[in-house]
């Protein structure tokens, strides 16, 4: 049997590398860009516990450490990441004050401003320092940067000074300037996050397949005292995708989840956790942004799905 124009081979065998070819390859032939084909299913979205008006936000989004204008030729390529998530059904954008040298807020609050959609993003971001002087002053400067006077979620960053910079954060709240506000922490020591749990609208905080400490004490903490979650590094830093590098998605998730990547698989298995809001994985290429994306298109996995996946990392 001779293959059809968009018979890319069999879905079992196919890496990140060759599903991102396949998915240029047939917007190319169509005529549609590639974006079109990321925006073919609906986002799953999920509610923000103490949300007053049943706000749900899309369980994948952008997390923007790299973003950076050291290399003026890259900026235009980090704007189209961003517009790729935004035309693909996503909107949580993260990023933090200290990221790449104060860069990242810079460039989003450009690309925001130049595509005239911020009011389609959830926009998200993070102050590390100590000193109420200086904590008001790395607000007002990401309210700056940003191009915005309303942002959407604002964490202490990495846990520092929480006692002084969190209640800064409350007040700013309370002003309206701010509409939500957490605590994130990339570390070994997340179960720290417990302590400030009744304070916070959100945590943000590592979570992957091959990385799975939170789910002990502190997913189900923020469960039961309904604090949402946004997950950093949901790709397991690299290393849950280096260990299968050059084996087969298994036929079973491609069938029964529609993924066709590793990748898609890693962040199937966060989202499926009830007690994750959304995923953030960080990426400076369109074409993954809009991979990363089917992820939250298609069946959410079951308890007994996860434990599948889980069982691909332990082995790897």
């Amino acid at each position: 049997m001779s293959r059809q124009p968009f018979d890319f081979g069999p879905f079992d065998t196919m890496t990140r590398a060759g599903f991102l070819r396949a998915v240029g390859a047939a917007a190319l032939m169509s005529g549609l860009p590639t974006q079109a084909f990321a925006a073919a299913a609906p986002m799953a979205t999920k509610a923000i516990p103490k949300s007053k008006n049943g706000e749900t936000i899309p369980v994948i989004g952008l997390g923007t450490r790299s973003m950076s204008r050291k290399d003026p030729k890259a900026v235009s390529g980090q704007a189209d990441v961003i517009k790729t998530l935004l035309d693909g059904g996503g909107r949580i954008i993260d990023t933090a004050a200290g990221y790449t040298g104060g860069d990242s807020e810079g460039v989003i609050g450009e690309a925001l401003q130049n595509t005239n959609k911020r009011s389609g993003t959830f926009l998200v971001t993070k102050l590390s320092e100590r000193g109420k002087a200086n904590g008001i002053e790395s607000i007002e400067n990401s309210f700056k940067q940003l191009r915005t006077d309303v942002i959407d979620l604002f964490f202490v960053h990495n846990m520092v000074d929480i006692e002084t910079q969190l209640p800064t954060l409350l007040e700013y709240k309370a002003k309206g300037k701010i509409r939500y506000v957490g605590i994130s922490d990339t570390s070994d020591n997340q179960d720290a996050l417990i302590k400030y749990l009744d304070q916070l609208d959100f945590i943000e905080f590592a979570y992957a397949a091959d990385s799975r400490e939170a789910e002990s004490r502190l997913l189900p903490a923020a469960m039961d005292k309904r604090v949402a979650t946004l997950i950093a590094l949901p790709l397991g830093r690299g290393r849950a995708l280096n260990s299968v590098k050059g084996k087969e998605v298994p036929q079973w998730a491609q069938a029964e989840l529609g993924v066709h990547t590793f990748a898609q698989l890693l962040l199937k298995f966060v989202i499926g956790h009830p007690g994750v809001t959304a995923a953030i994985p960080s990426t400076l290429n369109p074409a993954h942004m809009a991979e990363n994306l089917e992820a939250g298109r298609g069946p959410i996995p079951t308890a007994k799905q996860r434990e599948m996946i889980g069982e691909i990392w332990k082995n790897a």
